[in-house]
């Protein structure tokens, strides 16, 4: 019914208010999915060619029969159009994140990239991907291909294009975007700025990104492929214009990144930047992320969380092969599976002290997690005034926001949770569970993360000049000296903020073996007894 009106609706609209419309249209009316599982086929486009799909299911739609493209799948997710003549001008589509991993999905027109388009944290949001600019001759084959293995699902629609023009290319932009701006954000950089504006406006904007201040300059007729993995120091995003954002994500802490913005027109061979004058630059700085608290319940135990019943027989439990990835979960339900009876519930599931001291600028709790069946919502609660061992109700409790997941088993990350009101005092976080005889959800927890940024201010600039770690790049043994400076702990991070070690500093020469480690870089995180001074410094094992 959807193609028969969408039709209707064309028709009408030609007829009376002479609107011009896209010279194509692909609403995917034969795309044969409707399931939950993931398949590969062929179906019959609306411009007469055979597309071709894999590893797409058919269950999440915009409109009526939509592709949803894989996750980390094997094949890599796809959608390809046969060979559709008369090139293309611009393309558009719909897009909807399906599920709670982001949008990350590129487009490719004859195997070049002309677009990706993206999403964070908006299940069941339909996007427009906005007019993408490909101006290419000839036979054209378009094709959907998930980004990369950390690309979430993703359905499309409604693709409309328009034929190649012809004519002569567009000259280069006239400026520069103004008010380029990077704002750290956690492990993320969120850069923002003014379009540019003038006789020729840019098609897009290319962004390059890296650890070092001396950046590329873009080169005429040569595209340049999005990169957004700054691990080996360096990158590059193109973005739409008229989206005036970007960000990268995944960023090393301890790190200063920079970046430059190049406004362009056309495409492929006929690429044209801007380059003369002064291109738009910024900087920004990610800081040293603390994990104070992380529990993943690999080794099947609770760690130095508590549990606690207050209503009920059932309590929370172990799920070893249920959580992210077939690991290891905290699981609770007031359904008794020996009896098949349903139970009224109240049980906590709570931290350890977490002691945020003033060093820290901000804080927050991220979390994994997953429900099926019908029931009340586990709740966030967090505490200043619980004594660490009685009943929890005898305390204060605040309640706090977290993306739960929708249900059906499906992990859900809960974002970042703000506890940077709470620096100061000792706290504890808790997952709050209820439920009563007449009905039960099934709530499981999974890769729990309490972390902290530490400020760096003068002093502790002074006293990191005065911690020497050597040798740097090791192999595995290093001495570390701290003259005069009353650091007795030292904690070794993974870039990811996992704690991989901990250990005390009783001199002022202290050696540690390392040989243990991956190859790979860390960082040391020194530490007085106190945590009121917290400083960090960049290893790297060969």
């Amino acid at each position: 019914m959807k193609k028969l009106l969408l039709s209707t609706a064309i028709i009408i609209a030609v007829a009376f208010f002479n609107v011009s419309f896209a010279d194509g249209l692909e609403t995917f009316e034969n795309f044969p999915e409707d399931g939950n599982s993931y398949q590969d086929g062929t179906f019959a486009g609306q411009d007469g060619s055979t597309w071709e799909y894999w590893q797409c299911r058919g269950d999440k739609p915009i409109t009526d029969q939509t592709p949803c493209l894989g996750k980390d799948r094997t094949p890599t997710a796809e959608v390809s159009s046969g060979t559709i003549s008369g090139g293309f001008g611009t393309i558009n589509f719909d897009y909807m994140q399906a599920f709670s991993t982001g949008v990350n999905l590129d487009v490719f027109v004859n195997d070049i990239l002309v677009g990706t388009v993206t999403s964070s944290g908006e299940p069941d949001i339909v996007k427009t991907s906005g007019d993408i600019i490909v101006d290419m001759d000839g036979d054209v084959v378009i094709s959907f291909i998930q980004h990369d293995e950390g690309a979430g699902q993703v359905s499309i629609d409604n693709l409309s294009y328009t034929s190649f023009g012809g004519g002569t290319p567009d000259p280069e932009p006239t400026n520069y975007p103004t008010g380029f701006n990077a704002a750290a954000n956690g492990q993320s950089v969120n850069l923002s700025w003014t379009d540019a504006t003038g006789d020729q406006l840019p098609s897009k904007y290319i962004i390059f990104a890296g650890t070092s201040e001396s950046l590329p300059m873009p080169v005429d007729g040569t595209p340049i492929t999005n990169d957004t993995d700054l691990s080996d120091g360096s990158g590059a995003l193109n973005v739409n214009f008229g989206n005036e954002a970007a960000m990268f994500a995944s960023l090393e802490s301890n790190t200063v990144y920079y970046f430059a913005i190049y406004p362009y027109t056309n495409f492929g061979s006929n690429v044209d930047y801007k380059t003369d004058g002064t291109a738009p630059t910024a900087n920004a700085s990610i800081e040293n992320i603390v994990t104070i608290e992380s529990l993943n319940f690999d080794d099947f135990t609770f760690g130095n969380w508590s549990r606690i019943s207050v209503i009920g027989d059932q309590e929370w439990t172990m799920d070893s092969i249920h959580g992210v990835n077939g690991s290891a979960c905290a699981k609770m339900s007031g359904y008794d599976y020996g009896s098949g009876t349903t139970f009224a519930n109240e049980d906590w599931l709570i931290s350890p002290v977490l002691e945020f001291t003033t060093s820290f600028s901000s804080a927050n709790i991220s979390f994994s997690n997953a429900k099926n069946y019908t029931g009340d919502d586990m709740q966030l609660k967090v505490s200043t005034d619980y004594d660490g061992g009685g009943d929890p109700n005898s305390a204060t409790w605040t309640s706090l926001s977290y993306t739960m997941s929708g249900g059906g088993w499906s992990w859900v990350g809960s974002g970042d949770v703000d506890l940077t009101s709470y620096i100061g005092p000792s706290v504890y976080v808790a997952f709050f569970y209820t439920c009563t005889a007449d009905g039960s959800a099934t709530w499981e927890v999974d890769e729990i993360f309490v972390r902290g940024a530490t400020q760096v201010g003068i002093n502790t600039n002074e006293m990191a000049s005065q911690i020497s770690v050597y040798p740097n790049p090791t192999s595995g043994m290093v001495q570390i000296s701290k003259p005069g400076i009353d650091f007795s702990q030292i904690t070794i991070m993974s870039i990811t903020g996992s704690v991989v070690m901990e250990t005390e500093l009783n001199s002022e020469i202290s050696t540690l073996d390392l040989q243990d480690l991956e190859a790979g870089i860390y960082f040391m995180v020194f530490s007085d007894k106190n945590n009121s001074n917290i400083i960090s410094k960049k290893l790297i094992i060969q």
